[in-house]
């Protein structure tokens, strides 16, 4: 009686499994991952604000009808595309959430500040720590705003005008009343120099001043603007330091090919090259390469290079930083913004 019950239950069990053992060890996603798209709503999934960006879409399974004997081919064959195409427009989209990539992580501010130190042909030469209150501030939109609106307005600066206009006083002509002021029927008029007279004066027009177009920020609010460009540059894997901005000759190709490793050129990204040369001879050297902190074997060559921009450390500035892709540092620029922005 006992081998009977055992040998029922056995075979009861192997039925049921054999029923379920497809969705036992079955792979497909659970509810909980399954992400239902509305039909009503439009979201393109290439997007990479959309939702499911690169999660995997799932195939609805589909009823398929047996059609009736007394239907042509070629009916039939029309009557399952436009079923189809009804069964997509209405159908809601399955995307499987599991299958979604996992999102970049920030590298952490420590290891952020080690930054590597490169030469122009793009060789390794050491490491570097930045100082965290120069490079590790918060970006703020509001003090990169401010900043890019002043140095506009700098760069416009003070204007000569250069139009001037004669007046009244000044225009040739007599002052005698023209014509007698009644009894003629005509207008009055007083001296023949109106504005609205043919070869009369200008009313209102420029006066050859001096336009203006600067605006005043704060020595405080610089600083802290160049702190968020140098940090945003940096957050975003656009800063590279360089131990000098230096080259043997002054032509443009040999140039073109050292900046062409870092992906800078015609055809390639932009960049901004920053430098602090102190322009001493060394010892065995004639004469000095180095003029007005940078050099001009680097300058001459870099002229040609329409992406390519070259500054003292004085002169940079938020616009600058942000118009150009790539940032280049020097060594000696990097310590004398740090000596300026760590006050």
């Amino acid at each position: 009686m006992t081998a009977r019950l055992l040998s029922a239950t056995r075979q009861a069990m192997s039925r049921l499994g054999g029923q379920q053992s497809s969705s036992f060890f079955s792979t497909a996603p659970k509810p909980s991952e399954i992400f239902q798209l509305p039909p009503n709503l439009k979201i393109d999934p290439r997007v990479k604000s959309s939702p499911v960006f690169g999660a995997e879409r799932l195939q609805p399974q589909k009823r398929h009808q047996v059609p009736t004997p007394a239907a042509s081919t070629d009916e039939l064959d029309s009557h399952d595309q436009s079923h189809a195409n009804n069964d997509d427009d209405g159908q809601s989209l399955l995307y499987d959430l599991s299958t979604l990539p996992t999102p970049p992580h920030a590298i952490p501010l420590p290891h952020r500040l080690h930054v590597p130190i490169l030469d122009l042909s793009h060789t390794h030469l050491g490491t570097f720590h930045l100082s965290p209150r120069t490079f590790a501030t918060q970006p703020r939109i509001d003090i990169l705003h401010r900043c890019i609106v002043y140095q506009r307005n700098k760069k416009r600066g003070l204007r000569n005008a250069g139009a001037v206009t004669k007046t009244i006083s000044t225009i040739s002509g007599s002052g005698r009343k023209v014509r007698q002021q009644k009894g003629l029927g005509r207008s009055r008029a007083g001296h023949s120099r109106p504005a609205h007279w043919r070869g009369g004066a200008k009313a209102h027009g420029p006066k050859g001043k001096i336009q203006d177009y600067t605006t005043k920020l704060n020595k405080k609010v610089k600083a802290l603007g160049l702190r968020c460009v140098l940090s945003q540059k940096l957050l975003e894997g656009r800063l590279v330091i360089l131990s000098e901005i230096k080259v043997e000759s002054h032509k443009t190709r040999l140039l073109e090919g050292m900046l062409g490793r870092f992906g800078v050129g015609k055809r390639g990204k932009s960049g901004l090259f920053v430098d602090c040369s102190p322009g001493r001879m060394e010892e065995g050297e004639e004469s000095s390469n180095v003029y007005g902190g940078l050099d001009v074997n680097f300058k001459v060559a870099s002229s040609n290079l329409p992406k390519v921009k070259v500054m003292n450390q004085k002169g940079f500035n938020v616009y600058d930083a942000l118009k150009y892709e790539l940032l280049f540092l020097s060594l000696n620029a990097v310590k004398a913004l740090e000596e300026r922005l760590d006050r």
